[in-house]
């Protein structure tokens, strides 16, 4: 569901508060300070019945300024707990009334600090684009983390989950597709892979007893007290967490489908992670590949999903198929294609869904690493950057993979490694320095109509990326509204981030440039 009558909302992210500082009401029922988009929780209990606890999810509903209402499930947290998680869309007092347990506080919100975004919504202005709530363009760029819930399942802190999450930060990332939880791959493990960079097999899953011997009647409180620990240290970091609910290639002994154990899992991980600002959805990592549903399974998904979740936080599903075949159910479409056309292939499909976003969440270009685990159709460094920057031309996003992260095997450190064996994330920080610097969501694909070759995008003020792969020698354009004038021209080198000095050419039909670069990838930026 788009976000419309959020948008103009200024937000505040969890970005100042350590993990535990979740504002809580005490036992008077006092006012709660916060600030919008902080998460505060509530807690209430009840009395014991014959229903699982699990299964209990009772509602609150929050009433706030100018007759804004939204209502909110709670969920079980041990012994006669229950907890209502809650993030606060507008500044003012706001009631939470719980009419099960007659419980009732209220919350004194402030304005939202200027410098928090809020969660990922889309402008009905701009409806191919991602935004923050609190107006604030996102260009996504995405990298995939299947197993980020593992890194420190097992120890205390989260010091190896910090460390990989700062480092993607750092180098332009904004968004981790991951699992609430996956157990294994099919695929053998490198003989020379350490073992402490092996995650598969945890012994800890969201369920009681463990995957190969699953106790269905009950769900791991550890287990999630560890991956609110993950995602709040991501909202910290204004990281959104894709999270894909299911995984059915990963050897997950998923209870059945539409089953009572099943509903169980999926109401209890929409109610307690839905008020988190950094939250998208998606119903489960190739979601039709692997024969495990049909989708009307998938529908019902995001319609309980949709019903359950009071704060709206953007839906998708890591499938094409689906996605084409019910675009009414999804925010924004996810698109896996490894295509030697990739290019070609976003663009029709950026034209095809003109109202929605979108994202390709896989593309056939998985980093190599220095221990094997699974091969893409493209491994080096520059062609994966490549084929996120077609991508991006078409007008769409991308996700980045690098081997030794995006599944059970995780360096969560590189600078363990030799320095020519480490990922080159930097190339994403150039290219989130670049959209940085221009506003990705301005700017339009334009094909060959400004240029004799490479891609290219144009903004409706005049300004102009185009990008030329390796091979490109030189590109010829072709700028009509400009011929007889000057425009600035310099150049953006996207494996170091620098730009060329501005040159001022008089443009003319078929004006060559000549790259500074060659052999590698170059924009070339053209303003008034």
């Amino acid at each position: 569901m788009t976000l419309l009558p959020r948008f103009s909302i200024v937000a505040l992210c969890l970005f100042a508060l350590p993990f535990t500082s979740t504002p809580q009401l005490n036992a008077q029922r006092s006012p709660v300070s916060a600030q919008v988009w902080d998460v505060v929780e509530f807690e209430t209990t009840l009395p014991a019945n014959d229903e699982n606890p699990f299964d209990r999810h009772p509602e609150v509903v929050c009433s706030g300024p100018n007759g804004r209402s939204f209502t909110v499930p709670g969920f079980y947290t041990g012994g006669d707990g229950y907890t209502f998680r809650v993030s606060f869309p507008g500044a003012g007092n706001w009631s939470v009334v719980s009419s099960e347990t007659s419980d009732r506080w209220m919350a004194r919100i402030a304005p939202a600090s200027p410098d928090t975004p809020g969660p990922v919504v889309i402008n009905p202005e701009t409806p191919q684009h991602f935004h923050y709530a609190n107006g604030e363009s996102c260009f996504v760029l995405a990298f995939e983390a299947d197993w980020l819930f593992a890194l420190d399942l097992e120890t205390e802190g989260l010091e190896r989950t910090k460390t990989l999450l700062r480092d993607i930060k750092r180098n332009g990332f904004n968004q981790i597709v991951m699992n609430v939880y996956a157990h294994d791959t099919r695929w053998p493990d490198d003989p020379d892979l350490p073992e402490k960079y092996q995650f598969a097999r945890p012994r800890q899953w969201p369920y009681g007893g463990d995957n190969d011997n699953p106790d269905y009647s009950k769900l791991n409180l550890g287990f999630f007290n560890h991956f609110d620990a993950v995602v709040e240290a991501m909202n910290d970091l204004d990281i959104t967490a894709h999270i894909m609910i299911y995984v059915w290639n990963k050897q997950v002994s998923w209870p059945a489908s539409d089953s009572i154990e099943d509903n169980r899992y999926f109401d209890y991980v929409v109610a307690r992670y839905q008020a988190y600002p950094n939250i998208i959805w998606d119903i489960s990592k190739e979601a039709t590949g692997y024969g495990h549903n049909d989708m009307s399974y998938i529908v019902r998904r995001i319609e309980r999903l949709r019903e359950r979740d009071g704060h709206d936080r953007l839906v998708t599903v890591h499938s094409f198929s689906y996605c084409a075949k019910y675009p009414e159910t999804v925010d924004f479409i996810s698109y896996q294609n490894w295509s030697a056309s990739l290019f070609n292939r976003m663009l029709e499909t950026y034209r095809e869904f003109s109202d929605k976003p979108i994202f390709n969440i896989e593309h056939g270009g998985y980093e190599i690493g220095p221990y094997h685990v699974f091969d893409g159709d493209y491994d080096d460094p520059v062609a994966c950057l490549d084929r996120n920057y077609q991508c991006v031309f078409a007008g769409t996003y991308s996700t980045h993979y690098w081997q030794n992260t995006s599944w059970d095997v995780v360096i969560w450190d590189r600078n363990d490694l030799p320095k020519e064996e480490r990922p080159k994330y930097e190339l994403y920080g150039h290219m989130a320095k670049l959209f940085n610097d221009v506003d990705y969501s301005t700017f339009k694909p334009v094909g060959s109509r400004v240029t004799s070759s490479g891609f290219a995008l144009a903004s409706d003020d005049d300004r102009y990326l185009i990008y030329l792969p390796a091979a490109n020698r030189r590109v010829n354009t072709r700028i009509e509204a400009y011929y007889g004038k000057t425009m600035r021209a310099r150049w953006f080198n996207p494996l170091t981030g620098e730009y060329s000095k501005e040159t001022r050419p008089v443009m003319e039909k078929w004006l060559r440039f000549e790259p500074p670069w060659q052999g590698q990838p170059r924009i070339l930026v053209l303003e008034p």
